[in-house]
């Protein structure tokens, strides 16, 4: 059993930390070392943030189609969903440009810049859960969605994220976390790159659980523990893992 976390929250120190510290349980956290260095929401958190803060109401999604929000943050969150969908579709230049497009649009009542709860680990906090034993893997430097970045930019994110987490740790990095992580993030291309940037392994974000016998190193399967999985749930899948593999 691997335990696995994506991006690099601040709560992976605050809050899963201490319990595995407790607990003696080893875990991998893959980071997104852009944010950490400009200490900055992820790119989907301030998106998130715009659309179920916005004081307009109403907005328009990549395409021209206009989207009227509903009055409270439940009511909105479908419409999270929708924009994001839009925007892991597109080039990721194209991407860029139109998150600092719909942050504007949408107008939020607040930002969430600095807020613990969507904010990104700090270097220190690295250091300290690295000592501790927790191994650290690359999930890109800007998170972008692999599939829709050029060769150059795929080995940028790949070795450059590689650099700085081995650089902070000391340790070497063996494994990289795909962003976003599903069937239409990552590619042949993309597994290409990661071999070539001397990775041993290639995390996705699809649903499963693995042989290593069979697997695809490069592509392999995880189950998905989010926030809604309560404790029920959770031990089930431990119990069961090919039930919830589909």
């Amino acid at each position: 059993l691997i335990v696995t976390f994506d991006d690099g929250f601040a709560d992976n120190y605050h809050e899963a930390f201490p319990v595995l510290r407790e607990r003696g349980v080893p875990a991998t956290i893959f980071v997104s070392t852009g944010f950490i260095d400009r200490q900055e929401n992820f790119w989907y958190e301030r998106v998130a943030n715009a659309v179920l803060a916005s004081r307009s109401g109403r907005g328009e999604l990549p395409g021209g189609e206009a989207l009227v929000l509903g009055p409270d943050i439940a009511a909105r969150r479908p419409a999270v969903k929708r924009v994001l969908s839009a925007l892991k579709q597109m080039p990721d230049d194209e991407r860029r440009r139109q998150v600092a497009r719909l942050v504007a649009q949408f107008d939020p009542a607040g930002r969430c810049d600095g807020d613990p709860r969507s904010g990104p680990l700090t270097w220190d906090h690295v250091r300290e859960m690295s000592a501790a034993g927790i191994e650290f893997g690359s999930h890109s430097v800007d998170h972008p969605i692999l599939s829709r970045v050029d060769d150059e930019g795929i080995r940028r994110e790949f070795t450059e994220s590689r650099a700085r987490i081995e650089a902070v740790t000391g340790r070497a990095v063996q494994v990289v976390a795909y962003p976003v992580g599903g069937p239409d993030a990552f590619d042949g291309r993309v597994k290409a790159a990661a071999r070539e940037a001397g990775y041993r392994l290639g995390i996705s974000y699809v649903t499963g659980y693995e042989n290593t016998a069979t697997w695809d190193p490069f592509a392999i399967r995880r189950l998905h523990v989010e926030r809604y999985t309560g404790e029920p749930l959770f031990r089930a899948m431990l119990a069961m893992p090919a039930t919830f593999a589909g």
